[in-house]
C-alpha cells in the first residue's frame, strides 16, 4: 500500500499532508523526524526545502533553481537561492552573509528570506545525514513548480493574496476532491491556509513520484559533496 506525504514549513514546525490508500489527513508536527517514528513506512516524502547544497557560491545558484525560475516565468522570484553549505551553522544573518561571500571569489551575501529558513534547511540536512536510508524517500520539491506542473502553467497570482489562494484551491480541487476537509482540519491545527495548500500540492507530487510519473528538473541528477541530490522533483 502506497503511503506518501507532502510537507511545507510553517511557524513552529511543519504542515504535513499524508495519503495512505484512500485516507487523506493533515497534521502539524514540530520536527520532521516525527513522521518517520511510526511503524508505517512512508514511500515518498516531498518537502519544500533545499536539500543538496553547493559548497561555494555560484552565480545563479544551483542548476535546479535556475531551471525552476525559468519554468515559473513571472513567479520566478518565489524560488529563493539555496544557501551554500558553510552557511548552515551561521549564528546570525551577518555571519551567514560573510560565509557566503567567503565561499568563492565573487561570492555574494544571502537574502534575509533565505536566512529565515536556515533552521528548516539545517533540520532536514541533519536528518538525512544521520539517517541516510531516508535519502531515497525524502525529495525536494517547490510548491510553485508543483502547481505549474499540475495546472500546465505558472500561477497568475501570489499565494499571499485571496485571488492567489482561490486560484490554487481551484487547481487542487480535481486531484483532491476532499480539499475542503483537508483545509478545515488544517486550520483547526492552527496552520496558515497557504501552508496547507503548499503541503497538499507537495503531496500531489509525492503521489506522482511514488507512481513513477514524477521527474527531476535536472538530468542527470547532480549531488553535493555529502552525496545529497541537488535537484527539485515534480
Amino acid at each position: 500500500m502506497t503511503r506518501v506525504a507532502g510537507v511545507d514549513g510553517t511557524p513552529g514546525g511543519w504542515a504535513v499532508v499524508i495519503v495512505e490508500a484512500d485516507r487523506r489527513r493533515i497534521r502539524k508536527v514540530r520536527a520532521l523526524s516525527e513522521i518517520f517514528d511510526g511503524a508505517a513506512r512512508l514511500d515518498v516524502v516531498a518537502v519544500d526545502v533545499p536539500i543538496g547544497l553547493c559548497d561555494a557560491y555560484e552565480t545563479g545558484g544551483r542548476a535546479c533553481d535556475r531551471k525552476a525560475r525559468k519554468c515559473l516565468q513571472k513567479r520566478a522570484s518565489s524560488v529563493f537561492a539555496a544557501p551554500v553549505r558553510p552557511v548552515l551553522e551561521a549564528s546570525s544573518w551577518e555571519v551567514a552573509c560573510a560565509r557566503s561571500r567567503a565561499s568563492a571569489p565573487g561570492g555574494k551575501a544571502i537574502s534575509k528570506q533565505t536566512y529565515f529558513i536556515l533552521p528548516k534547511i539545517r533540520e532536514v540536512d541533519n536528518l538525512l545525514q544521520a539517517r541516510p536510508q531516508l535519502r531515497e524517500v525524502v525529495r525536494e520539491v517547490h510548491p510553485e513548480v508543483c502547481f505549474c506542473e499540475l495546472a500546465g502553467r505558472p500561477m497568475v497570482y501570489s499565494k499571499k493574496k485571496q485571488t492567489g489562494r482561490k486560484e490554487r484551491v481551484q487547481v487542487l480541487s480535481q486531484p483532491f476532491p476532499d480539499l475542503d476537509a483537508i483545509v478545515n482540519h488544517g486550520r483547526k491545527e492552527g496552520l496558515p491556509i497557504e501552508d496547507i495548500l503548499d503541503a497538499t500540492v507537495a503531496c500531489w507530487s509525492a503521489l506522482r513520484l511514488a507512481d513513477g510519473k514524477g521527474r527531476s528538473l535536472v538530468e542527470p541528477v547532480p549531488h553535493d559533496t555529502t552525496r545529497l541530490p541537488m535537484t527539485i522533483w515534480v
